[in-house]
């Protein structure tokens, strides 16, 4: 089951970072350790780490913090289940929510402060939690909202936090929204991947991979194109068989012609009687020869012409 394996793995370091297990005992963060509900990271005075969450989610906790996960579970194919409950004790960090809260249970995230629950709906934002130890920072807890929104609140009400907005929780007092941000941001080193921008690399990488995918489909039906261009061609190539038919044919007719001819040759044989008998006979011959040729059944010329408007 997904709640036996890891939730999360350290991927970036650097200074003093630990883990507290469950059952108190305490081990010096390395990278690829992983970490697991019950488990309490800590930075120390100049400690940054870097946290992948199975869901996709990414942290980055500043110096000087505690951080406790209290619950965590996620299944792919359970979405109604999903849970990442985390309490600051001190100190904060900057995240990226993965899928939790963005399917199934939109209240599956939430993170708990001395002074607020805040509850993350598919977002990227820093929160800091002050004790009288942010400088001139009020004791609270604060939140600074870069994507998507945040709702934070106590038993004396609640604050809607968007996208540019960023809000402050007191202790014993409503949250308010604040002018500007006072400071909850902070710089991680360049050994710790900033999370916005490997979001971006990501992004653009999966859009640059798909695109060639819809470019090979369209050479995939161009390629086919041509079988048809084919079979147009192999039927013309079949026409002339009819044409040549009707050309044979055609030939054959004269035969006609020519046997009229003999027989109209033959006919001045029979008549000897007068020269006008057998002028007569020698027209009438004519006459048939030109209505065998005017006749359009046998006039090879009008059959290659009836062929070919039915081609």
């Amino acid at each position: 089951m997904a709640a036996a394996l890891a939730d999360g793995i350290l991927t970036h370091m650097s200074g003093q970072v630990s883990i507290e297990k469950a059952d108190g005992s305490k081990l010096v963060g390395v990278p690829g350790m992983q970490v697991s509900a019950g488990d309490t990271l800590i930075t120390g005075e100049k400690g940054f780490v870097r946290i992948q969450l199975t869901d996709g989610g990414e942290m980055v906790l500043r110096p000087g913090s505690h951080l406790k996960i209290e619950q965590y579970f996620f299944d792919k194919g359970k979405p109604t289940d999903d849970s990442f409950v985390f309490n600051v004790i001190k100190g904060g960090f900057r995240a990226i929510s993965g899928l939790i809260s963005k399917r199934g249970n939109k209240d599956a995230y939430k993170a708990k402060t001395p002074t607020a629950v805040a509850v993350i709906r598919g977002t990227q934002y820093d929160l800091r939690v002050c004790a009288a130890d942010c400088g001139a920072l009020p004791p609270g807890t604060y939140v600074a909202v870069k994507f998507g929104a945040i709702s934070t609140g106590n038993a004396q009400g609640n604050l809607s936090i968007n996208a540019g907005q960023v809000g402050f929780t007191p202790p014993n007092a409503p949250p308010v929204q604040l002018p500007r941000d006072p400071g909850v941001g902070f710089t991680p080193p360049p050994s710790i991947p900033k999370l916005d921008e490997k979001k971006k690399l990501e992004s653009s990488k999966a859009a640059t991979t798909e695109a060639p995918a819809t470019v090979t489909e369209t050479k995939a039906a161009t390629t086919e194109a041509p079988a048809t261009v084919t079979e147009t061609k192999a039927a013309t190539t079949e026409a002339p068989a009819t044409v040549t038919e009707t050309k044979a044919a055609t030939t054959e007719a004269p035969a006609t012609v020519t046997e009229t001819k003999a027989a109209t040759t033959e006919a001045p044989a029979t008549v000897t009687e007068t020269k006008a008998a057998t002028t007569n006979t020698l027209n009438n011959g004519t006459t048939e020869i030109n209505q065998a040729a005017n006749n359009p059944t046998a006039n090879p010329a009008g059959a290659m012409g009836t062929n070919c408007s039915i081609q």
